[in-house]
């Protein structure tokens, strides 16, 4: 009978919120499953239930719920009021890598009641954590390299076009850039380099042809060649009529047309 008694104050003293406070609130531990891999993750649910009179604070699980436990995200919290009682549940997903049977420890809730602070408490969970077999009769094998997947053009297309397009607005923007600077300072847009008058053009190389003194060098074919490609430029420059792509005859015919005295053809012709 003693021992009893001296059993009964314990449990008084470390759990009051449970042996008097048990139709007002009541918290569980609950995993996916008891046993489970090293490394592999299950799922943790907190499930609180109160009567509606009760205040009560869910305890801040962070990381970690013990050195043997990490809790890698929350998966979804959940208040639901049935039977005249209120239902939270918080569901994490944890891992392991210690191997052996793992306690996930009791989870505390304060609450109040009236004039009443308390704390209902949760009972730990154990879970088994195996570790792999590894056959040790066997030889060791190396590591597999990588696997080689070689690109294909479906997987490459996406890309292609997404840089396809990113370059055709690039240079659109570059070049909308350029069009308002060009107009911000007044200038035209497409400027059209004014050309050279046609007898401006032959004189220039006709002098470039003086210099070169080919009769000197008893090049006298190729002088007349280069005489007659600047005449014939000349005259498709200034009347513009293919005088490059005409025989002497149509060149004459096509001269004639025109009825314009050239002073330039007359220096030649003279000459």
């Amino acid at each position: 009978m003693k021992l009893l008694r001296m059993l009964i104050i314990i449990l008084f003293l470390q759990f009051p919120g449970m042996l008097l406070d048990a139709q007002l609130i009541s918290v569980r531990s609950e995993v996916s499953t008891d046993s489970m891999m090293i490394g592999d993750q299950i799922l943790f649910n907190l499930h609180v239930e109160s009567a509606p009179d009760v205040t009560f604070q869910l305890p801040v699980i962070g990381d970690t719920l013990n050195r043997s436990f990490e809790v890698l995200f929350p998966v979804s919290s959940d208040t639901t009021i049935q039977d005249g009682k209120r239902m939270v549940d918080q569901s994490y997903i944890i891992t392991s890598f210690e191997q052996g049977i793992q306690y996930i420890p009791a989870q505390k809730v304060a609450f109040t009641t009236g004039e009443v602070m308390d704390t209902a408490l949760s009972m730990p969970v154990p879970v088994n954590i195996r570790s792999p077999v590894v056959d040790t009769s066997q030889q060791i094998k190396p590591i597999k390299p990588p696997i080689n997947t070689p690109l294909s053009f479906r997987e490459v297309l996406p890309w292609g076009l997404m840089g396809m397009g990113l370059w055709l607005v690039g240079t659109l923007i570059m070049a909308l850039v350029w069009m308002y600077r060009q107009h911000k300072r007044g200038g035209e847009i497409f400027a059209v380099k004014p050309q050279e008058p046609a007898h401006v053009i032959a004189f220039r190389q006709l002098d470039r042809l003086k210099e070169a003194k080919l009769w000197e060098k008893g090049d006298v074919k190729q002088f007349y060649t280069r005489l007659t490609d600047i005449t014939r430029q000349y005259m498709e420059r200034q009347y513009g009529f293919p005088a490059m792509e005409q025989t002497t005859e149509e060149i004459l015919d096509s001269f004639k047309r025109t009825n314009t005295e050239d002073l330039l053809l007359d220096e030649i012709l003279k000459e």
